[in-house]
């Protein structure tokens, strides 16, 4: 868990802190607990770095799938319709 707070800072973990702390903030001199909630979620999610699916959970696996070269090689059969039939 300390490695991930050290390391792996992007601009979007960077905005996610950001909108967090603000949100800490504002609920404290508003008190409103809900968006204090909010503001501790997404600050979790800032320190933890994971998104909304988890750490990788969105992103397609890229060594699955078929290159255009692949695809291309299977050969394709034209049958003639006649329409005077």
């Amino acid at each position: 868990m300390l490695e991930q707070l050290k390391y792996g800072w992007n601009l979007m973990r960077i905005i996610r802190l950001a909108i967090a702390g603000f949100a800490i903030a504002q609920a404290f001199l508003s008190h409103d607990w809900l968006l204090g909630i909010f503001g501790g979620v997404v600050a979790y999610m800032a320190l933890a770095n994971i998104g909304c699916c988890g750490v990788g959970g969105c992103s397609t696996n890229a060594y699955q799938r078929k290159s255009i070269h692949q695809q291309a090689t299977e050969e394709v059969t034209y049958e003639e319709v006649d329409h005077q039939k």
